[in-house]
Protein backbone atom coordinates (compact mmCIF):
# COMPACT_ATOMS: atom_id res chain seq x y z
CA UNK A 1 0.00 0.00 0.00
CA UNK A 2 1.19 3.50 -0.84
CA UNK A 3 0.77 6.36 1.32
CA UNK A 4 0.65 9.85 -0.07
CA UNK A 5 1.81 11.69 2.79
CA UNK A 6 2.95 15.07 0.76
CA UNK A 7 -0.90 15.73 -0.62
CA UNK A 8 -2.58 14.98 2.46
CA UNK A 9 -0.35 17.43 4.46
CA UNK A 10 -0.83 19.90 1.73
CA UNK A 11 -4.62 19.83 1.82
CA UNK A 12 -4.31 19.75 5.82
CA UNK A 13 -1.99 23.05 5.30
CA UNK A 14 -4.40 24.43 3.21
CA UNK A 15 -7.51 24.03 4.83
CA UNK A 16 -6.19 25.36 8.20
CA UNK A 17 -4.74 28.22 6.13
CA UNK A 18 -8.32 28.90 4.76
CA UNK A 19 -9.75 28.85 8.76
CA UNK A 20 -7.48 31.41 10.05
CA UNK A 21 -7.86 33.87 7.31
CA UNK A 22 -11.39 33.34 8.07
CA UNK A 23 -10.93 33.77 11.74
CA UNK A 24 -8.72 36.93 10.59
CA UNK A 25 -11.20 38.34 8.01
CA UNK A 26 -14.08 38.19 11.16
CA UNK A 27 -12.19 40.10 13.16
CA UNK A 28 -11.09 42.50 11.22
CA UNK A 29 -14.46 43.22 9.81
CA UNK A 30 -15.78 43.45 13.49
CA UNK A 31 -17.38 46.67 14.20
CA UNK A 32 -14.73 48.30 17.21
CA UNK A 33 -17.49 49.53 19.01
CA UNK A 34 -19.16 45.71 19.71
CA UNK A 35 -15.30 45.03 21.49
CA UNK A 36 -15.60 47.66 23.94
CA UNK A 37 -19.12 46.12 24.70
CA UNK A 38 -17.79 42.99 26.42
CA UNK A 39 -16.53 45.16 30.09
CA UNK A 40 -18.86 47.35 31.58
CA UNK A 41 -16.35 49.60 32.43
CA UNK A 42 -15.05 50.71 29.19
CA UNK A 43 -18.88 50.95 28.00
CA UNK A 44 -19.42 53.16 30.65
CA UNK A 45 -16.18 55.83 31.02
CA UNK A 46 -14.69 55.42 27.59
CA UNK A 47 -18.56 56.60 26.01
CA UNK A 48 -18.25 59.87 27.80
CA UNK A 49 -15.10 61.80 26.64
CA UNK A 50 -15.45 65.05 28.98
CA UNK A 51 -15.18 63.02 31.95
CA UNK A 52 -11.85 63.27 34.01
CA UNK A 53 -12.38 59.67 34.82
CA UNK A 54 -12.42 58.84 31.73
CA UNK A 55 -9.02 60.28 31.07
CA UNK A 56 -7.76 58.65 33.95
CA UNK A 57 -9.04 55.76 33.01
CA UNK A 58 -7.68 56.00 29.32
CA UNK A 59 -4.04 56.83 31.25
CA UNK A 60 -4.22 53.78 33.60
CA UNK A 61 -5.13 51.27 30.96
CA UNK A 62 -1.80 52.77 29.06
CA UNK A 63 0.06 52.10 31.89
CA UNK A 64 -0.97 48.90 32.44
CA UNK A 65 -0.32 47.79 28.82
CA UNK A 66 3.45 49.14 29.18
CA UNK A 67 4.44 47.98 31.94
CA UNK A 68 5.13 44.33 31.21
CA UNK A 69 7.05 45.62 27.82
CA UNK A 70 8.57 47.79 30.06
CA UNK A 71 10.18 45.21 32.99
CA UNK A 72 11.26 42.81 29.99
CA UNK A 73 13.18 45.28 28.76
CA UNK A 74 14.78 46.37 31.44
CA UNK A 75 15.56 42.98 32.21
CA UNK A 76 16.85 42.49 28.96
CA UNK A 77 18.81 45.17 28.52
CA UNK A 78 20.50 44.61 32.28
CA UNK A 79 21.35 40.92 31.31
CA UNK A 80 22.57 42.30 27.78
CA UNK A 81 25.17 44.82 30.06
CA UNK A 82 26.15 42.06 32.08
CA UNK A 83 27.36 39.85 29.48
CA UNK A 84 28.88 42.91 27.41
CA UNK A 85 30.57 44.23 30.43
CA UNK A 86 31.94 40.58 31.57
CA UNK A 87 32.72 39.31 27.51
CA UNK A 88 35.74 42.37 27.94
CA UNK A 89 37.30 41.23 31.13
CA UNK A 90 37.87 37.96 30.06
CA UNK A 91 41.28 36.87 29.30
CA UNK A 92 42.56 36.19 26.04
CA UNK A 93 43.22 32.52 24.94
CA UNK A 94 46.97 32.02 23.76
CA UNK A 95 47.51 28.83 21.77
CA UNK A 96 51.01 27.36 21.75
CA UNK A 97 51.79 26.12 18.76
CA UNK A 98 54.11 22.90 18.45
CA UNK A 99 56.04 22.19 15.51
CA UNK A 100 55.99 18.60 14.08
CA UNK A 101 58.74 16.17 15.23
CA UNK A 102 59.36 18.01 18.48
CA UNK A 103 56.51 16.88 20.31
CA UNK A 104 57.67 15.94 23.71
Amino acid sequence: MVMRTGATDLRRLRTALVRGGAAVAATALAPSASFAQGCAMCATYLSNGQDPRADAFKVSIMFLMAMPFTVVGVAGGWILWMYRRHRSSRPSLHVLHVERGEAS
